[in-house]
C-alpha cells in the first residue's frame, strides 16, 4: 500500500507532492511531469494524462531518515573511503582519457602540418611549370595566358646569367684597382676630411629622409612625399604624389635620360625620368606593392629594384617594364623586414629585421646562406663596403661592423642613444655615422672616430659620400640638405 509520504513511481519520500485525477496516486512533481512530457499517459493505468490533472498537495516537510550506514563513526569513514576511491578512479580515467585525446590531436596536427608542406609545394612547382611553359611557347611565337599574380620565386635563367656576368666583372674591376696603390691616393686622408666644411646647404619645405647622389645631381626625399631634384645649388624638379613618407629615393639606370624612383611607406613604387636638355620632369609609372616598403636597393645592372617589406616579402621588380620578375614569400608573416642593402658584386643581399637579426641572401640561386645575430634592437640601416669584405648595421643604439670573410663575427663601433643613418665611403676605409644632429667619421681600419660634424639642428636621416670622397652630402629633419667640401 501505498504511503502518501512516497512517490508512486520512484517509491523515494516526496519532496513536492502532487495528486493525479485520474488514478489517484501520489507523485514526486518534477517526475511525473518528466514523465508527461515524454509520454503523456499516467504511469500506472496507462490512460491520457496533461499537467492540468495533477493537484499539488500543501504538506509538511518531511525530514529524511539517514540511512543505516551513516548512523556510526566507522559507517562514515567506510562511505568517505568509498567516496574517495570512486574519486581516484574517476580521476585516472579523466587522465586516460586526456593522454589518449593528447595523442590524437598529436597525430592530427602532424598530418595537417605534412599535407600543408606538401600543398605548398606542390603550388610552387606549379606555379614554376607555368612560368616555363610560358617562356618557352614566347620563343616559339606562340601567346600562352598565366595568371599574373603567380610570379615565381626564383628568378629567371635570363636575369640571372646578367648578374652572374655583372659580378664577375665588377669583382675583377675591384681586384684591379686594389692593387692599384694610385687609386687610394686620389682618396683624402682624414686629417684632410677633418678639414671639411660646409661648401653648400639647400633649405627645403619638408624634412629629409632620403637622398642618392649621381655625379652632381642630387635627390632628396621627404617627410609628407616631397621628391626634389638638386644641381649643384639649383632645384631643378620637385614633385609631390602622395602626403605618404619617402622611406627610400634611389638613382636608377635603364637608359641615357636621368631616372630614378622612390618607396613610400603606403607602399607605392614610384618612377620618374628628368629631362637634362629641357629641365622637365614627370612620372612615368607608379607600382603598387600593397605593403609598407621598408627598404629599396638598386642591383648594379641599374635596373632592378630590390625591395622588402614589413610582413617580410623580398621583391624584386624590372623597372624597365615596371613589373615583378621574382616573390620570395618564404618569411610573409615570420619576419619583419626594416631594411636591405645590395653587395658591391650584386649576389647577396643583407636583409635587417625587427627582431635585431640579419639574413643573407644569394640573389641567384634564391637561398639563406647566412644569418647574423647579435645586434641590440631593431636593425634600422645595413650598408656594405665598397671593398665587399664588411657589412655595417645599425640600432637605434649601436653600430656593429660584421666580417663576411668570418660569419657572425662582428666589433661594436659606436654606442649611443638616437643613431639614425650609416654609409661607407667608396674605399671602403671610412664610415659615416649620424646621431642625432651629428656626423661622426671613423677610420675603420683603426675602428675609432677621428672627426665630428656638428651641423643640423636636427637628427641626420641620411648621408652620402661622392666618389673619391670629393663631398659628403647629408639630409635630416631640420629641413636642410648640407654639402661639405675642402
Amino acid at each position: 500500500m501505498q504511503s502518501w509520504q512516497t512517490c508512486a513511481l520512484s517509491g523515494e519520500l516526496i519532496e513536492t507532492p502532487v495528486i493525479s485525477k485520474v488514478s489517484g496516486h501520489i507523485y514526486e512533481k518534477r517526475l511525473i511531469e518528466k514523465h508527461i512530457e515524454s509520454t503523456g499517459t499516467c504511469p500506472i493505468t496507462g490512460r491520457p494524462l496533461n499537467f492540468d490533472d495533477l493537484i499539488e498537495v500543501k504538506v509538511a516537510k518531511v525530514q529524511k531518515p539517514r540511512p543505516v550506514t551513516a548512523t556510526s563513526i566507522p559507517s562514515l569513514l567506510s562511505l568517505l573511503q568509498n567516496e574517495w576511491d570512486a574519486l581516484l578512479l574517476e580521476q585516472f580515467q579523466l587522465k586516460q582519457h586526456l593522454e589518449q585525446v593528447r595523442h590524437e590531436l598529436t597525430h592530427a596536427l602532424y598530418q595537417h602540418d605534412a599535407a600543408c608542406r606538401v600543398i605548398a609545394k606542390l603550388i610552387k612547382e606549379r606555379d614554376q611549370a607555368r612560368i616555363e611553359l610560358a617562356q618557352l611557347q614566347n620563343k616559339l611565337n606562340h601567346k600562352v595566358e598565366v595568371e599574373t599574380n603567380n610570379v615565381p620565386e626564383k628568378l629567371s635563367a635570363n636575369y640571372v646569367t646578367d648578374i652572374e656576368q655583372t659580378a664577375l666583372k665588377l669583382t675583377s674591376q675591384r681586384k684591379l684597382l686594389r692593387k692599384q696603390q694610385s687609386y687610394f691616393e686620389q682618396f683624402p686622408n682624414p686629417q684632410i676630411l677633418s678639414n671639411y666644411e660646409i661648401k653648400q646647404q639647400n633649405n627645403q619645405t619638408q624634412g629629409g629622409t632620403s637622398l642618392d647622389i649621381q655625379a652632381n645631381y642630387v635627390i632628396v626625399g621627404g617627410q609628407a612625399g616631397l621628391v626634389s631634384l638638386y644641381r649643384s645649388e639649383t632645384l631643378l624638379y620637385q614633385n609631390q604624389q602622395s602626403n605618404q613618407r619617402i622611406n627610400t629615393i634611389k638613382f636608377i639606370t635603364t637608359d641615357e635620360h636621368l631616372r630614378f624612383v622612390s618607396s613610400t611607406s603606403d607602399g607605392d613604387l614610384v618612377i620618374y625620368q628628368f629631362n637634362t636638355e629641357t629641365n622637365v620632369g614627370a612620372v612615368t609609372q607608379t607600382v603598387k606593392v600593397g605593403q609598407n616598403i621598408t627598404g629599396l636597393a638598386i642591383h648594379p645592372l641599374g635596373y632592378i629594384a630590390i625591395i622588402v617589406t614589413s610582413g617580410g616579402l623580398l621583391l624584386f621588380y624590372d623597372l624597365r617594364s615596371g613589373l615583378q620578375i621574382s616573390k620570395v614569400t618564404d618569411f610573409e608573416g615570420q619576419c619583419q623586414f626594416t631594411s636591405v642593402a645590395i653587395h658591391p658584386d650584386g649576389l647577396l643581399l643583407a636583409i635587417g629585421q625587427e627582431n635585431s637579426q640579419i639574413k643573407i641572401w644569394k640573389i641567384t640561386s634564391g637561398q639563406l646562406v647566412a644569418q647574423f645575430e647579435g645586434q641590440e634592437g631593431s636593425i634600422s640601416q645595413v650598408a656594405f663596403s665598397e671593398n665587399g669584405v664588411n657589412l655595417a648595421s645599425v640600432s637605434s643604439t649601436e653600430v656593429l661592423q660584421w666580417d663576411l670573410r668570418n660569419p657572425g663575427q662582428f666589433q661594436k663601433l659606436f654606442q649611443s642613444q638616437n643613431i639614425s643613418s650609416i654609409s661607407y665611403d667608396t674605399s671602403g676605409a671610412y664610415l659615416a655615422v649620424g646621431e642625432n644632429k651629428n656626423i661622426h667619421l671613423f677610420d675603420i681600419k683603426k675602428q675609432q672616430e677621428f672627426f665630428k660634424f656638428e651641423s643640423h639642428r636636427d637628427v641626420v636621416t641620411a648621408i652620402k659620400f661622392a666618389e673619391f670622397n670629393k663631398y659628403i652630402y647629408s639630409c635630416s629633419f631640420d629641413k636642410q640638405v648640407n654639402i661639405y667640401g675642402n
